[in-house]
């Protein structure tokens, strides 16, 4: 079975044909799906990297029995007009090829998936993995907020009526886009690996017995292109209560230019305690350097359910955070702000800095909790969804679509 994947993802491609993403979609995740489907189409966004560009900081997506689509963004208005023609011819090609749809939500290409998947009376499923509204209202532009009531309306429409959904929360996104009629699965699309009790000996251990002389040391992984991830808010919060606080520095792990965050951080007197890191390869390397970080913080603008944090929690680490998305599901009440409140972020700063028992309760509750999303939980609830997906999609597909509205649409296309 031959399924297609859509999503705003933006990949990168070389010469070659190799597809490579920012970090969030290596072929790893492809293995998910192809342990229940046989191929897979991923459609998203594209831009060639040239010949002698470093894939640093990049994780090969292509691999077996996955092939990609590239299309142009819907995103904004301009494209709406002129590419959204193009858009449709590719992509109504590709879903006639296909047995079934799979669309990331929100993203415009996934809706627009879903909606030619519906028109060619396709199987299809939806993942819901943020919220439409908190993406777009905290966007930053005008633009954002006026397209923000709609976004939010036509993802809570498609998510209503698809026959299959799979969230990423516990009830966060439940909640907002409910689905009424089909069949809904919940796993989340963050999975880490375990780790062992040592782990949390190690963090108490420097908890307890840390010196005062040592600077505290915060941190942040998160892309620095755009506001999302809130490090503003954060270099802010840090710049409010910088004379309350014993040393610190502020450590920050993601790809993207520091340029922006640099000039702020001097604005704010803050450039000697901020140090941005880069990027790190996935795994060990983010665990060593999550385990130098004394306190966490994920101020975000959106979240579906974050996975920097939840490898922090698996670490052993204290955790801050904002209010959106699936942050509350995974953080105690006495540890969230409100997303782009930056002094209610330095007041709970201040609440936990240097207070043992308080880092060490949270070091315990958070490593217990992130338990719950190791890879061998997680990978069994998933596959029964999908399992039970394909089945669906292999009973419905042939009778759901009228030949003569393919041949017709084939014929157009031509």
């Amino acid at each position: 079975m031959n399924v297609l994947w859509a999503h705003d993802h933006m990949f990168y491609y070389n010469e070659s044909g190799r597809f490579y993403s920012g970090g969030k979609l290596p072929y790893k995740v492809w293995q998910r799906y192809l342990n229940v489907f046989d191929r897979l189409t991923v459609v998203g966004r594209g831009r060639k990297l040239p010949a002698d560009a470093d894939s640093a900081g990049k994780t090969l997506s292509s691999g077996p029995n996955v092939e990609f689509l590239v299309l142009p963004s819907l995103s904004n208005p301009v494209n709406k007009l002129i590419k959204k023609g193009y858009v449709e011819r590719m992509l109504s090609e590709a879903i006639l090829q296909a047995d079934a749809v799979i669309a990331r939500l929100p993203s415009e290409l996934g809706a627009e998936a879903v909606r030619l998947a519906r028109k060619f009376g396709k199987p299809f499923a939806v993942e819901v993995v943020a919220c439409a509204w908190d993406g777009l209202w905290n966007y930053g532009s005008v633009q954002g907020k006026l397209y923000a009531p709609f976004s939010y309306q036509k993802t809570r429409s498609l998510v209503s009526q698809a026959p299959y959904a799979m969230y990423v929360t516990d009830s966060f996104l439940q909640r907002r886009y409910p689905n009424k009629a089909g069949r809904v699965g919940v796993c989340s699309n963050v999975e880490i690996a375990e780790s062992p009790a040592e782990v949390l000996e190690r963090r108490l251990a420097g908890i307890r017995g840390r010196q005062e002389e040592k600077p505290i040391v915060f941190g942040l992984i998160g892309s620095l292109n755009g506001r999302t991830k809130g490090i503003d808010v954060a270099l802010r919060a840090l710049s409010r209560i910088r004379d309350q606080l014993p040393p610190f520095e502020f450590r920050i792990l993601g790809d993207g230019s520091q340029d922006r965050w640099k000039a702020l951080a001097d604005r704010l007197s803050l450039g000697d305690a901020v140090k941005f890191c880069g990027v790190l390869p996935s795994g060990q390397a983010v665990w060593e350097w999550l385990d130098e970080i004394d306190l966490y913080l994920q101020p975000s603008f959106q979240e579906g359910l974050p996975r920097a944090a939840i490898e922090a929690m698996s670490r052993g680490c204290p955790v801050i955070g904002s209010t959106a998305g699936g942050i509350p599901e995974l953080i105690g009440e006495e540890c969230l702000h409100k997303p782009g409140h930056d002094r209610q972020l330095a007041e709970r700063i201040l609440a936990f800095a240097g207070r043992t028992d308080a880092l060490a309760e949270q070091a315990k509750r958070n490593f217990a909790r992130s338990a719950d999303y190791v890879k061998t939980k997680l990978d069994d609830r998933r596959q029964r969804f999908w399992q039970s997906f394909r089945t669906y999609a292999e009973q419905t597909g042939e009778n759901l679509a009228p030949l003569e509205a393919i041949d017709r649409e084939r014929r157009e296309m031509a």
